[in-house]
C-alpha cells in the first residue's frame, strides 16, 4: 500500500485559511461594489432636471420658482424634486458564504412609481430600480465588479 506524505500541512493549511480570508474579505467588497453600480444606475434611469428661475416681484424682492419639466418621454421617471431620486440607498449584510446588498428608496410613493397602482391609471409606471439591476446583471457588470474584488484581494 502507498500513501502520500505531506510533511508541511500545517503550512499548506495555513496557507488555505489565507486564501479563504481573502476571498471572503474579496466577496464582502464585491458585494458592496455590486449595490452601488445597481444603485447609481438607477439614478441614472431618472429623466429630465428641475428648472430654476429667478423672478423679481414689483417690489424689487427676488425670489425662485422651480419649474418642474413635463414627462420627457422615455420608460424612467422624471427628477421633479429630486426627493426620491436622493432617497434611494444601498445597505449591506454579509456573514460566511452570504453576501447580501439591497438598494431601494425609502420613500413611500416609490413602490407606485416603479410599479404603478394606487390612483394611477392601470399600465402608468415608471420603473427605475428593476431596469436597473437588470441591465447590469445581463451586460456582466455585476460579474466582473464581484470578481475584479476577489481577484484584487487574493494579489491577482
Amino acid at each position: 500500500m502507498s500513501g502520500i506524505i505531506i510533511k508541511n500541512l500545517s503550512e499548506v493549511l495555513a496557507a488555505v485559511k489565507g486564501t479563504e480570508t481573502k476571498i471572503e474579505q474579496g466577496a464582502q467588497i464585491g458585494i458592496m461594489r455590486a449595490g452601488l453600480a445597481i444603485e447609481r444606475q438607477a439614478k441614472l434611469n431618472f429623466q429630465g432636471t428641475r428648472s430654476y428661475e429667478k423672478r423679481v416681484s414689483k417690489n424689487g424682492r427676488g425670489y425662485l420658482v422651480i419649474t418642474p419639466p413635463k414627462h420627457v418621454g422615455g420608460s424612467g421617471p422624471n427628477t421633479v424634486t429630486g426627493n426620491l431620486k436622493r432617497s434611494i440607498r444601498t445597505t449591506y449584510r454579509t456573514g460566511f458564504g452570504s453576501y447580501i446588498a439591497e438598494i431601494g428608496p425609502t420613500l413611500i410613493y416609490a413602490r407606485q412609481v416603479e410599479k404603478g397602482g394606487g390612483n394611477w391609471r392601470s399600465g402608468v409606471k415608471y420603473p427605475y430600480l428593476e431596469p436597473a439591476a437588470l441591465m447590469l446583471l445581463r451586460n456582466g457588470t455585476i460579474n466582473r465588479v464581484f470578481l475584479t474584488a476577489i481577484k484584487e484581494k487574493l494579489g491577482k
